[in-house]
């Protein structure tokens, strides 16, 4: 682009526009570049010293720079937007916008109840558990850590730095709220299993009831007719009931039990 125009006939907003695109492309280059440190006598005094949870430093000096540049890269493009609705953002802004997404780790308390399958409880029969929270919540949920991948498969690069982590829930969504309902739908999944003995547990109850229709094999219990009490929900086995013998009198007539076809 040229560095310098002439004024006449060129509204403010597209002088706006026009310094927008120079200061973006000086930004892209110091950042493809690598040039975005700038000289010791400019520089600000560096904060104390941060670290991740592998004991790798956060805020050294290249990557506060670069953050810096990045943050400024992405309120140009915004007011360019705002300006001009046909003004096409650079790749880059796309990657960081999904990169600064509301996020946030849900940790499962494996060590603490090895016995319980926090997994299965949160992923369901074919993943459908999980694909509904994240229907409802309109978040993006993903399990992260050890245990999260099978022994034998292997690990998408993009895992790498949460191999080491305790098992958990990573939660990204494009609000904070959207985060929080489905950190909540999250949390009651794992506190209803830590709390309630598995044969109550109706969440369990319910995703085994949907993997038996999956599958083919579900027994709807639920609108079964005893042959013994003509009670709904459970079979002649189980019905609580004293045996009754005219329940098995089934009448000619009409078809019903309890009488025979000449009292019908």
């Amino acid at each position: 682009l040229p560095t310098a125009i002439s004024a006449t006939g060129v509204s403010q907003a597209q002088l706006d526009n026009y310094a927008i695109h120079l200061r973006l492309e000086e930004i892209n280059r110091k950042l493809r570049l690598n040039d975005f440190v700038p000289p010791e006598r400019e520089r600000s005094p560096s904060p104390p010293p941060t670290y991740d949870a592998q004991g790798r430093r956060t805020n050294t000096r290249e990557v506060r720079y670069r953050k810096k540049l990045e943050d400024e890269r992405i309120r140009l493009v915004d007011r360019a937007m705002k300006n001009d609705p046909n003004f096409r953002p650079p790749v880059e802004y796309h990657q960081q916008k999904r990169n600064q997404r509301p996020s946030e780790k849900v940790y499962i308390p494996v060590k603490e109840f090895p016995e319980i399958n926090f997994f299965g409880l949160l992923v369901g029969p074919r993943g459908n558990s999980l694909k509904k929270m994240e229907r409802e919540s309109g978040a993006k949920i993903s399990i992260r850590g050890k245990g999260s991948v099978k022994e034998g498969k292997a690990r998408p690069d993009q895992y790498a730095d949460d191999a080491e982590e305790d098992l958990h829930c990573l939660v990204l969504g494009e609000s904070e709220e959207k985060v929080a309902a489905c950190v909540k739908m999250i949390n009651r999944v794992i506190e209803t299993a830590a709390s309630t003995p598995e044969g109550q547990n109706d969440h369990k109850r319910n995703q085994l009831r949907e993997l038996a229709a999956l599958n083919g094999t579900l027994r709807d219990d639920e609108n079964q007719i005893c042959q013994n009490c003509g009670g709904v929900g459970h079979r002649k086995y189980d019905c609580p009931e004293q045996r009754n013998f005219t329940a098995n009198i089934i009448c000619r007539v009409c078809g019903s039990a309890g009488h025979m076809a000449r009292d019908c």
